[in-house]
Parts: C-alpha cells; sequence; structure tokens
C-alpha cells in the first residue's frame, strides 16, 4: 500500500523530537522575566501546543500566569499590558491570529510569531518571531508541525523554570525526547484488530475523554478532519456528570490516564447506559483498544501518536483519502490585507 504523505508527515514527527533544540527559547524566556504568557493560535496551532503547555507548567509550578486562549477568544480583551503572547499560525495568514495581533499590540501586548513563513503578514507584523524548521505538510491536517509547537511551548515553560531555581537537566530532556520520537514512530503504526476496527468503521459519532493537556481535544478534531465522522472532546470525567442523558451510542475513545483506573465500573456503566462502545488509547488501560508506548516526560506527545494510530486504522478501512478531505482546506480562514 502505498503511504499517504499525511502518515509520512505524522512519521516525521521523530525526526522533529530528535533535532529540536530546547535553547531556541532561552533568551526569550530571559526577557519574558515574570510576565504573563498567553499561548494562541487556531484549531490545531493552539489544542494541544497550548493546552500541554499549560499543563506542564502547572506541574513545575512557575511563578508566571500560562494560559491558553484561541484568538478568537482574546478579542475580548483590551489590557495586555505585561503580557506575552505567542501567536501560532504554521502559515502565518491564519485570520483571527493575524487580527489578534494587531489587536493586542493596541493595547500594550508583546507579541512573538511563530510560523513557518518568515515574510508572512503575521511575521511581518509581530514583535519577535521564531520559524518552525519542520518542513511543509503536503496533507490537509496538521501532524508534525503540531509536535513542533508543542515543543517550542515546552522550551519556553522549562526556560522559564530555569531561571526561577528549578532543576531541569536538558541533558536528560534531550534523551527522553529522543526516545519519545522513537515511540511515536511506532505507536502510529500501530494495527487494531480487526473485529474492533469494522465496529469503529461503523459508528457514527466518537466522544473522545481525556485530560485538559490538550490530547483528547486535538484528537476530536484530527479525526473529524480525516474520517469525515463527528468528534466531540469531554474533559477528564465530565462524561459522567449529565451527559448520559443525551449520548446515544457512538464510540467513547478513553485517553488512558492512571486515575482512569478508579472509574472502571462507572465507564462500564456508561456503556451500559448509552450503548456506546468504549476504546482505549494509552499503556496500562483497563479498556481495550491500542496499548502504545510512553515515555514518562513527553507522554502527551505520545498518547498524540496513538491517536494517529487510530485515526491511521480508521481512514484505510473507510476507503478515505486522508490528505484530501472534501470540504476543509489547509488555512480555514486566510487573512487577507483589506481584512
Amino acid at each position: 500500500m502505498v503511504q499517504s504523505e499525511t502518515v509520512k508527515e505524522m512519521l516525521e514527527s521523530g525526526g522533529v523530537c530528535e533535532k529540536f533544540d530546547f535553547s531556541l527559547t532561552k533568551d526569550i524566556a530571559k526577557e519574558i522575566g515574570d510576565k504573563r504568557v498567553v499561548f494562541t493560535g487556531m484549531g490545531s496551532s493552539l489544542l494541544f501546543p497550548g493546552n500541554n503547555a499549560k499543563n506542564r507548567a502547572l506541574k513545575l509550578n512557575i511563578k508566571n500566569r500560562v494560559e491558553a486562549y484561541f484568538s478568537s477568544d482574546l478579542m475580548q480583551y483590551t489590557d495586555f499590558s505585561d503580557t506575552y503572547l505567542f501567536l501560532f499560525s504554521n502559515s502565518g495568514k491564519t485570520k483571527e491570529v493575524v487580527l489578534l495581533l494587531e489587536h493586542a499590540k493596541k493595547h500594550g501586548g508583546t507579541c512573538v510569531a511563530i510560523t513557518a513563513v518568515p515574510d508572512s503578514p503575521l511575521a511581518n507584523k509581530a514583535d519577535r518571531k521564531i520559524l518552525m524548521k519542520c518542513g511543509f505538510e503536503k496533507g490537509i491536517a496538521a501532524t508534525k508541525s503540531v509536535i513542533e509547537q508543542g515543543l517550542i511551548c515546552d522550551s519556553i515553560i522549562f526556560n522559564l523554570a530555569v531561571l526561577q531555581g528549578k532543576k531541569i537537566d536538558f541533558g536528560k530532556l534531550k534523551k527522553d525526547l529522543e526516545d519519545a520520537g522513537k515511540k511515536i514512530e511506532k505507536n502510529i503504526m500501530l494495527d487494531i484488530e480487526p473485529a474492533i476496527l469494522e465496529k469503529l468503521s461503523k459508528e457514527k459519532q466518537f466522544y473522545f475523554v481525556g485530560l485538559e493537556t490538550g490530547v483528547a481535544a486535538e484528537l476530536s478534531l484530527k479525526l473529524c478532519e480525516t474520517t469525515g465522522k463527528m468528534a466531540v472532546y469531554y474533559p477528564d470525567t465530565h462524561i459522567f456528570h449529565g451527559l448520559e442523558e443525551g449520548l446515544n451510542k457512538g464510540c467513547a475513545v478513553v485517553i488512558h490516564h492512571p486515575h482512569f483506573s478508579e472509574y472502571a465500573d462507572k465507564f462500564k456503566k456508561f456503556q451500559q447506559v448509552t450503548g456506546a462502545m468504549l476504546f482505549g488509547i494509552g499503556s496500562g488501560s483497563d479498556i481495550a483498544g491500542l496499548d502504545i508506548k510512553l515515555n514518562q516526560t513527553f507522554d502527551n506527545y505520545c498518547l498524540l501518536s496513538g491517536g494517529w494510530a487510530l485515526v491511521r486504522n480508521l481512514v484505510n478501512a473507510l476507503g478515505r483519502d486522508i490528505d484530501h478531505p472534501k470540504r476543509i482546506t489547509k488555512v480555514g480562514n486566510p487573512y487577507k490585507e483589506t481584512d
């Protein structure tokens, strides 16, 4: 079988991990100091990168306020003083992101563009820019660029942590990231048991259940983009708190976290009352599905790659062209100089 461009780009994420340099944001972390940090973008440029970074910042207990918002949501605010905004757009021409940059600069914000296009509207208007190195994606669905964006966010948090006296061993981080890259490549190519895959392919809607790390949210978008099936994200165990009344059948994809084992009986009851299929992604999950390899430091990246394996299997079973979805385009809402 000829490998699609999208799957090739998923697999190139391993190389992105191997080549990434955490010193990329060392100087800008010094500039930030104790100021507020806001990660922003639209779609895949925010869902995993920004929320994973928020999760990292909380785990390290850094002093900075770290936020993650869709760019369109931030247009309601008018005080960006003492704030560094990191604006993500691979193309550098996502309308909501460019408009936010203009708005935030008028209201005291320092704007840093993270893009792959050095002469894009976003890069040209920003105070600073960080250029991505993962290369152009031929597939419509963002994959390796999401990994690089996530690592850029992570590097900002790690470098801020060092400045605040936290013990961060960048040599170990580099080894862990290289290990994660290898596991990402293996996870992507995992196959789902044929009988389970047949059931999955018949489901019309998917409910992604996982922590607020951006993994489940991003995967719900990725499955919708590539399979044409409706997918919705429900954070943590929110799916047990009233949603059973309205959810019928479909498949609940559970992105495993160790504390989810405490709710094994509740997941079974959820399955019984809704008729939904359960499918687990993780290591040591109580729910049948994909048993993936994890690196503890970069576990969320590995979980994301397990979700990509689900996407790859489903697309193949459905006979879909993963590189060319029917309705969406690479840049969902492009900026024009007349905007």
